[in-house]
């Protein structure tokens, strides 16, 4: 491994050297549409280290640019952003643009779905993309709301961070997401290590549909790609804060600047976000769930020659829960008494999790080169012991504070990347690459049995059985893909990526009683190797520059593993499952209207799973047993609308469909197996769909008014397999008031107003959680 990275460092330090290539300056003023000055623009050479900030002139200077094509990317705040083609060949180029207000023609993104820089009318596959200002109109703190705004993706979380999202009917059920999250081109392995906090968000990207072949393995559902602000040549201080209902304070604040001009920038972002309960617990009268989050983004950024990069960033959050997993007992309660609990074992989760990462990228005037190394960790424990019966009762409850030593998840990613840089005028673009990771997950969790668990049959009291469970998991993945114009409008996707992953678990387990220690079970130990290809196959056609039709063929997979030991006997450790594995085809459609007044996107889709992972939760330690134990179908369309009919009006209607059910579905259950054949997939409703209407009056030039409604609809949907838990058809409705200035906002929020109360999440033995009642608030954002 030493070998590979110095090579790597080799080729970065001597590339610069051996590519030198005829440049010239490119400039350009940019302007608003009364031809006044706009300045702090962001001017970006899309798949470059190149950039520059507008002055006072609206002008800007991006020196010594290679010879070739480029798009360039022009964002600033209160403008839609735009993306211009231009040819650098001589000694100067320069280019005039004019931005019109946001109010007044929607954005043209950029994203980097296909791990390089390119428009999003452009890319061949279903994707959606919020901008910074969209996240904030939105009015985003955490990843799980962006349920309904993306067609046919949800995502909840029972009350602990770790969100279950589903894209399409292929759902996370386990640790072993079936949906990859990446931040900052980092992936965020698995639900541990992750971060769901939103805080200074440059975009937010979701790709629908399997993404095995550039993004491997857990990605079948799809991706969601999450890109953070950094540093320029402009400082900049960012500064927010709300207050609302149910004791809710949030505080951020950003900081990026210029150490060295043009070489060195430093960029800091820190978050604090707390609130009351939204539960109350009868036991003691106390609100539960109170939460206090800490979260930080930090970032080192050397540029030099234009071409060569490094990027040092650190991600850090810590979560204090005050209440975790406010379940109610089954579906009936939860409707009948809303959001009040009674359970005597109440604790604090302490949740930590810390990332770092260093991104070296070098973009030379025909290729790419990229080498990403991250670092990952999350220590999370109970400070007490949680309730593990629901009840008042002092009858079961789980401990897992065994010192740092266990229940501290770390992981190691590398992986180097090799491309083409995308011009206009090639036919032929590549991405290739390579990536590792180490996973090292030491738990120890312990099922106290208490005074009253002989209420519940259980023989005896007072004692603890102990599991240790110490897994490690190494893999290695090769992957690559081309796109290659047949003619001038019909492209070529090819792609292939090949996985390959060895897990070991070793498991013990002891009963503890008084001063009496004796084994449960005794050190056990399985490996087993995983493997897979994931392919891809597309035709893209292009009517015009912002107007595509595809067909596209992609392949999917989420890892084997093994059954942890758990409290209970009769469940036998280390039974091991083997890697699920999806197929889609889809169809789409994407076009841009009357000079980015209005977008239009549409797809249909197909999509079989084999191999289905099938997750039964075992109480009352929570051990998850998965089995492979079925085939799912799920087919549906989707539709994206974004329109500025009028000056000032802004108007978004997305809407999915999915029907996703079990072909073949047997699991075993009292004894006996069950045929679950035609039942339902859970964590998937049948249809969701987002309308939003802004409209934005300027009060003069420099203020402006903005009324915004919002309301999805999310279909009915079931979470477990026998289809008993379910959730009817509901509605949200969201509404956003603000006053806006040139550095400044004002505004306040309502969310859920109709203050409806529905589960968001549900479990296989009853228990379920309910989604957020009425929230609202006031806010206000600095920006100098």
């Amino acid at each position: 491994m030493r070998k590979i990275v110095a090579a790597v460092c080799f080729l970065f330090y001597f590339l610069p050297v051996f590519s030198q290539s005829p440049s010239g300056d490119l400039s350009g003023k940019v302007t608003d549409n009364n031809g006044s000055p706009v300045k702090a623009v962001s001017v970006v050479l899309m798949n470059t280290e190149r950039g520059a900030v507008t002055n006072e002139k609206g002008e800007f200077l991006i020196p010594n640019v290679p010879h070739g094509s480029y798009d360039v990317s022009f964002s600033a705040i209160g403008f839609a952003s735009r993306i211009v083609a231009t040819n650098v060949k001589s000694v100067t180029t320069s280019l005039s643009v004019t931005l019109s207000p946001s109010y007044q023609s929607l954005d043209e993104l950029l994203v980097s779905a296909e791990k390089t820089e390119e428009k999003l009318q452009g890319v061949a596959g279903s994707v959606s993309a919020l901008s910074a200002r969209q996240v904030r109109e939105f009015r985003l703190w955490d990843i799980k709301e962006i349920t309904g705004i993306v067609p046919n993706l949800y995502s909840a979380s029972p009350g602990d961070y770790r969100n279950v999202t589903s894209i399409r009917g292929v759902a996370t059920t386990s640790y072993e997401q079936a949906v990859a999250t990446y931040v900052d081109g980092m992936n965020q392995f698995n639900l541990d290590t992750y971060i769901p906090q939103l805080l200074d968000i440059e975009r937010i990207e979701v790709l629908r549909g399997p993404q095995g072949t550039l993004y491997g393995r857990n990605a079948m559902g799809g991706v969601i790609n999450i890109i953070t602000r950094k540093p320029s040549e402009k400082p900049e201080l960012y500064a927010e804060m709300n207050f609302g209902n149910f004791g809710q304070q949030r505080y951020a604040v950003s900081v990026k600047a210029p150490l060295i001009k043009q070489k060195l920038y430093l960029g800091a972002a820190v978050l604090y976000d707390e609130r009351n309960g939204y539960f109350i617990n009868d036991f003691n009268g106390s609100d539960f769930d109170r939460q206090h989050q800490l979260t930080g983004n930090y970032y080192l950024r050397y540029l030099t020659n234009g071409k060569f990069s490094a990027t040092l960033n650190v991600k850090h959050q810590n979560n204090s829960n005050n209440g975790p997993f406010p379940l109610s007992p089954d579906k009936s309660f939860a409707l009948q008494d809303p959001f009040r609990l009674n359970q005597n074992a109440t604790t604090t989760m302490k949740d930590d999790v810390f990332n770092t990462s260093l991104s070296l990228n070098y973009a030379g005037t025909g290729l790419r080169l990229q080498s990403l190394t991250s670092w990952q960790s999350n220590y999370r424990i109970y400070q007490q012991p949680i309730d593990g019966d629901f009840s008042p009762f002092d009858a079961i409850s789980i401990v897992n504070d065994y010192g740092k030593d266990f229940n501290k998840v770390k992981v190691f990613t590398q992986e180097f990347r090799l491309q083409s840089r995308d011009q206009e005028q090639q036919k032929f673009k590549w991405t290739s690459g390579a990536f590792f990771f180490h996973q090292d997950n030491p738990v120890r969790q312990g099922t106290r049995f208490g005074n009253d668990a002989p209420l519940l049959g259980i023989p005896d009291s007072n004692f603890t059985i102990v599991s240790t469970n110490l897994g490690t998991n190494t893999g290695f993945a090769l992957y690559g893909q081309i796109n290659y114009k047949l003619t001038d409008r019909i492209a070529l996707i090819a792609g292939i990526r090949y996985d390959n992953e060895q897990r070991k678990l070793t498991v013990s387990g002891e009963y503890q009683k008084d001063q009496f220690n004796f084994p449960t079970q005794n050190d056990s130990s399985a490996s087993a190797n995983f493997s897979a290809l994931s392919p891809k196959a597309g035709l893209d056609y292009a009517l015009g520059d912002d107007h595509h039709v595809y067909l596209t063929y992609s392949r999917g997979y989420r890892a084997g593993g093994f059954t942890t030991l758990g409290s209970d006997p009769s469940q036998v450790p280390l039974a091991g499952f083997d890697p699920e594995f999806s197929n889609n085809v889809e169809l789409g459609w994407k076009n841009f209207y009357f000079a980015r007044k209005l977008t239009l996107n549409a797809t249909v889709f197909y999509t079989f799973v084999n191999n289905v992972q099938t997750p039964t939760l075992i109480l009352p330690d929570a051990i998850t047993v998965v089995r492979n134990a079925g085939k799912l179908n799920s087919k549906g369309a989707e539709l994206e609308i974004a329109a500025n009919p009028v000056k000032g009006l802004e108007i978004i209607l997305n809407g999915g469909v999915t029907d996703a059910s079990f072909t073949e579905l047997r699991i075993p259950k009292d004894g006996q197996e069950v045929d679950y054949s035609g039942n339902k997939q859970i964590f998937t409703p049948s249809f969701t769909t987002l309308g939003v209407i802004q409209y934005t009056y300027p009060l003069r030039s420099d203020m402006r008014l903005s009324a915004r409604l919002e309301s999805k609809l999310i279909g009915k949907q079931y979470f477990d397999l026998a289809n008993a838990i379910n959730q009817d058809s509901y509605g949200l409705f969201n509404a956003r008031l603000g006053l806006g200035f040139k550095k400044a906002e004002l505004y306040v929020w309502g969310r859920n107003l109709a203050n409806n109360t529905y589960l968001a999440y549900g479990y296989d033995f009853g228990g379920v959680y309910l989604g957020n009642p009425r929230t609202y608030g006031l806010g206000a954002s600095l920006k100098l």
